[in-house]
């Protein structure tokens, strides 16, 4: 073998500590006042037991692992139901470890300053180096409206002008542009320390470089300017305007003279003094039913209990489109309603003096109200006439367009305009005239657009580091990184997503979260109110995921616990449960689930079908029978309020595999009474109604091993602070988040109504 030499010495770390930043330990504050736990007992359940390492993970390894996850909105489906329906795998969620990486909850020692003191390097250094660059500015996107188009096909109440769009309108330019930049080099032994204490390694015979890139604290900003025509609904936006004036009159008015509140209900109505049975409009006597003389006149009529105005004018049929081209009003047809009582009216009946079939000015008529009583009417201020007054315009803005539009340019054949063009016009009843309803206008977007300006490049050259030895144990600020990351949906937009799961071995296997909490209403379904309705404590906390034995997980252990969280919102009291039991589980991850059938395909093995691309061949099902499962049920109470919300995982540890399947469940207070009442559910046995929130199936795993001794020697552990993640490559430059968790779960309760 041939024997690898290394010029070596040794650097002497010494500790000068700051302030500490480890989280604090919240199950110091156990009650166990009248809890379980098997902890102290030498031999429980079936005498099955594992080292804690064998079964979930064992941090010294590179652990590359993918499961299927379910949503909610899937979660009434198996591997193999999911694949059957929609032939494709369900959604995945990837997990991974960092095995090169300790994170450090301490700020790092500052100290050995002659072995990081950097020395110039003249040689590599240039002044004023200058480096082509460009950035691409694009404008804000636009879409043209091109016309309005009556919807027909919507209900008659639903009926609107439907916006016709053109495609989306979008400019960008290349701005081209020089930096200007000095360029550095210097040599050091190594850079800012990466431990606190212990035997540095390092090979005295290679050099490795490292970039840093400093920035200008201003950044140089670029503007481009687009210029666009663009179509748009006028300011006047008749399509939104819902009539105020009630009496069609042209004029604002007050509200109507109220005669008598006959029947003393509060409100002012056109009263029937009888049963009108053959709908005449008249008392008939010995066919119609007397009700009530409300007026006490002695007879049987029709009494307003207001003055229903007319307008002095002889009004028109209110103008509809004759869909079935019939001349009669349909009740599915659209109508303009000009006098606020939401029902088509017929014109004005009249005299016919002069018998020519039409009515002329000076004939006779009835000056007919609406129906109903009017209040003073509503108006909307606006500068009419362009006077810099404003006046009172008889209408109200509607969030639809769904007011018809009318042509009266030829007031003895008004037209219901069912399509608007681009410059369409029109004259309203009054002769006022409205022009472009849909305009054409010039406007510019302006963009910014921020580059970083690069004050320096810096190269520094290190020694490569060989070795760090810091004794047999490990120490107990030892804390293991490791990451998930999935696609989540949200209303048809996918969304990448990604958590950071900090874990430590101290006694039992233990995980440093954000404690999170609802506020004090409670109840939280819809997505702004789950975003709004929990709130997280600021301080890192230690909590223990799962109890081991002198390390091992055992059948038949049991954890209870329970106290009181006082908090700066609320005290909660929060109830814990442990418990672990042997158990065998079937997850859709196999080793091999094809067979290579060469020139005739690939030969699947779930279903047996044959394919041209391994890739197509869905996962086949693989059974773990050395496998412990692991409940975990948290309630936490407001005191006060008693409201509850509670949080169940169930999880497979399968020796060799880490996690093969996990359930996360959550739930509400349950209804005391009615179970149709409570969200969650029909509560179980122990009236708790429960709602599936996520499973994740094992699909696929890659675990890296080596000897520990090998590794500390050939590629010790680098310590990382949190704020450092988003620098550094190995972690896809993400920065550091940490949601609601337990174990590699992410709890997300948005989930539940997307």
């Amino acid at each position: 073998m041939e024997k690898i030499k290394y010029s070596i010495f040794t650097v002497f770390l010494f500790i000068f500590l700051t302030r500490c930043e480890k989280p604090v330990e919240s199950e110091d504050i156990i009650s166990e006042d009248g809890a379980t736990s098997t902890l102290d007992n030498s031999s429980v359940g079936t005498g099955a037991e594992g080292r804690i390492s064998d079964y979930f993970y064992n941090f010294e390894d590179q652990v590359e692992a993918k499961f299927f996850r379910y949503r909610p909105s899937i979660l009434q489906y198996d591997y193999g139901s999911y694949y059957s329906f929609l032939r494709k795998d369900p959604p995945s969620m990837f997990y991974k470890t960092f095995s090169d990486y300790l994170v450090s909850m301490k700020p790092l020692s500052s100290d050995s300053i002659n072995y990081t003191r950097r020395h110039y390097i003249d040689s590599l250094s240039v002044e004023d180096r200058i480096v082509n660059d460009s950035i691409l500015i694009s404008s804000s996107q636009f879409k043209n409206l091109e016309s309005l188009e009556w919807d027909f096909e919507a209900e008659p109440s639903q009926q609107r002008y439907r916006l016709r769009n053109s495609e989306w309108v979008q400019s960008d330019t290349m701005i081209y542009y020089a930096d200007t930049f000095d360029v550095s080099a210097y040599r050091a032994v190594v850079d800012t320390p990466y431990i606190d204490s212990g035997i540095l390694f390092v090979d005295s015979s290679e050099w490795k470089d490292t970039n840093y890139v400093f920035m200008s604290s201003e950044p140089v900003r670029f503007v481009a300017g687009f210029q666009f025509v663009r179509q748009q609904l006028s300011n006047d936006s008749l399509v939104f305007r819902d009539n105020t004036d009630c009496n069609d009159n042209g004029q604002w008015d007050v509200g109507e003279n109220i005669v008598q509140d006959y029947n003393q209900d509060g409100k002012y109505e056109i009263l029937y003094e009888f049963d009108d049975q053959n709908g005449n409009g008249v008392y008939d006597d010995g066919t119609d039913i007397a009700l009530s003389d409300f007026n006490g006149d002695g007879i049987y009529g029709i009494v307003y209990e207001f003055e229903d105005m007319g307008n002095e004018l002889w009004d028109v049929a209110e103008i509809w489109y004759d869909i079935d081209g019939d001349s009669l009003y349909d009740l599915n047809e659209p109508y303009q309603d000009r006098n606020c009582n939401q029902k088509w009216d017929n014109e004005e009946i009249y005299t016919d003096a002069n018998l020519n079939g039409s009515y002329d000015l000076g004939e006779d008529f009835i000056d007919r109200g609406n129906g109903i009583y009017d209040n003073a009417e509503s108006y909307t201020l606006e500068d009419i006439d362009g006077d810099g007054t404003e006046e009172k315009a008889l209408y109200l803005l509607s969030d639809r367009p769904d007011n018809l539009l009318v042509d009266w340019s030829d007031p003895n054949n008004p037209v219901a305009k069912m399509e608007i063009n681009l410059n369409d016009s029109l004259v309203d009843r009054w002769g006022n005239v409205y022009n472009n309803i849909i305009e054409s206008v010039n406007f510019t977007d302006v963009k910014y657009k921020d580059v970083g300006d690069i004050d320096s490049l810096v190269t520094l050259y290190t020694r490569k580091k060989v070795g760090h030895i810091t004794g047999s144990e490990k120490e107990p600020d030892d804390y293991y990184i490791t990451k998930s990351e999935w696609m989540s949906s949200n209303l048809g937009v996918e969304e990448r997503k990604y958590n950071y799961h900090i874990f430590y071995e101290e006694d039992h296997l233990n995980q440093v979260v954000y404690p999170s909490y609802f506020l004090p209403e409670g109840f939280y379904y819809t997505p702004n109110q789950i975003e709004d309705g929990f709130w997280q404590k600021s301080q890192l906390e230690s909590e223990i995921l799962y109890y081991t034995y002198n390390g091992l997980l055992r059948d038949g252990e049991q954890v209870d616990t329970s106290y009181y969280d006082t908090t700066s919102v609320a005290v909660y009291f929060i109830e814990k449960s442990f418990e672990v039991n042997s158990s065998e589980v079937k997850v859709p991850a196999a080793k091999n689930r094809y067979d290579d059938l060469g020139v005739s395909g690939i030969l699947c093995l779930r279903d047996s079908s044959i394919v041209l691309d391994a890739s197509e061949c869905p996962s086949v099902d693989t059974t773990f029978t050395d496998c412990f499962k692991i409940t975990l049920k948290k309630t936490m109470t407001m005191v006060g309020s008693g409201v509850e919300f509670g949080q169940r995982t169930n999880t497979w540890l399968a020796k060799g595999h880490g996690v093969v399947k996990s359930e996360v469940d959550v739930r509400w207070t349950e209804h005391p009474f009615q179970s149709e009442n409570t969200y969650n559910g029909i509560p179980d046995e122990n009236n708790e109604a429960w709602v599936g929130l996520s499973r994740i199936e094992l699909a696929e795993i890659s675990i890296g091993t080596q000897s520990n001794l090998f590794r500390r020697l050939s590629n010790p552990a680098t310590e990382i602070k949190l704020k450092e993640l988003v620098n550094n490559p190995d972690f896809d430059f993400d920065p550091f988040i940490l949601s609601p968790q337990a174990g590699i779960n992410t709890i997300d309760l948005r989930e539940l109504i997307r």
